[in-house]
């Protein structure tokens, strides 16, 4: 992605955010609406950015906060859900687009579900990735949370929650940067069900340098922009958003979403990763529908990175989805 097609703004927080624009000769195009997860930056949607920016798409894609060259608070607090999805309401007043279609992935779907239920008249539809559609959770607990999906699944999902929050995690993790890769993105996907899922797995798996082989989907000249775009601005900024919700800092800011903004009726579309084993498709799948009534869901054979992996199916499912719009 052109590094000279990004811009800045300032948001209403006082946070400057940096994000990919590609303006169409289109007027008719609508706008895409990118956003990345953990620990990624709009760098990973450059397969996405290409393939819609050719057949006419207008595309803003941020780096999301504590990403890249927007702003890195390091107080958790700043990174509720509610509140970032109101600065990326402020990118797009900035360019004044008045509505789009957006698309997120990883913590880019947990902030989507936010924009869904906060700013509903700004979407023409919305697509999660990987991770599904997320309602409100005012009385989140993260130990409840935990036992509720060990006995859903059978092994701990979300050990690397309760790391990722500790104030030591973001160093660990720069310091041992290449074990962090390859257990972010390994081989064997499997591995996640047993490092990175069981509480302490992460923190024995990074502090003791471990490495396994990294998955062929990112070569290593990928390997080394992805980590030199993930480390510009250091890893206690992405790590703020683990700590945000496993701390319950979230909780006030969502129980004030009226319940009746749970359930929409935008369309929508699910990417299963059917070997995530993490972010469980079966789960999204049985969920989603309570909530999404104009629903598309379409399952991909691939770990969690989707648009890594399955590329050119995702970009022609997401096509197919978009195109079947009442525009």
């Amino acid at each position: 992605m052109d590094p000279q097609q990004y811009k800045t703004t300032k948001t209403r927080r006082g946070y400057t955010y940096s994000y990919y624009l590609s303006k169409s000769a289109e007027e008719s195009k609508p706008f895409i609406l990118f956003l990345h997860g953990f620990p990624s930056t709009s760098q990973d949607w450059a397969g996405q950015v290409s393939y819609f920016a050719n057949k006419g798409y207008n595309i803003i894609a941020p780096d999301l906060l504590g990403y890249g060259k927007t702003s890195h608070p390091e107080d958790a607090k700043e990174y509720q859900l509610v509140d970032i999805a109101e600065d990326v309401i402020d990118i797009l007043n900035n360019e004044n687009v008045e509505k789009v279609i957006l698309i997120g992935h990883d913590w880019g779907s947990m902030l989507s579900s936010r924009i869904v239920n906060l700013f509903p008249e700004r979407l023409s539809a919305v697509a999660f990735l990987a991770v599904g559609y997320s309602p409100p959770q005012a009385d989140y607990d993260y130990e409840k949370y935990m036992a509720l999906t060990k006995g859903m699944v059978g092994y701990e999902l979300f050990g690397y929650w309760e790391y990722f929050s500790s104030k030591d995690s973001a160093k660990k993790c720069e310091e041992n940067i290449d074990s962090f890769y390859s257990l972010l993105f390994p081989a064997d996907p499997t591995i996640w069900k047993t490092d990175l899922g069981p509480r302490g797995k992460i923190r024995e798996w990074v502090e003791n340098n471990k490495q396994g082989p990294l998955a062929s989907y990112l070569s290593h000249e990928e390997k080394e922009s992805h980590k030199k775009a993930l480390l510009e601005g250091g890893l206690l900024g992405p790590c703020n958003w683990y700590a945000a919700k496993a701390g319950g800092l979230s909780n006030e800011a969502e129980a004030r979403i009226p319940q009746e903004r749970y359930a929409f009726s935008i369309p929508s579309f699910y990417g299963a990763a059917l070997q995530d084993y993490i972010c469980i498709a079966g789960i999204n799948k049985m969920l989603m529908p309570r909530f999404a009534s104009n629903l598309t869901i379409e399952d991909f054979n691939t770990s969690h990175w989707i648009m890594f992996e399955a590329g050119d199916q995702l970009n022609t499912a997401l096509d197919k989805f978009i195109t079947g719009l009442k525009q």
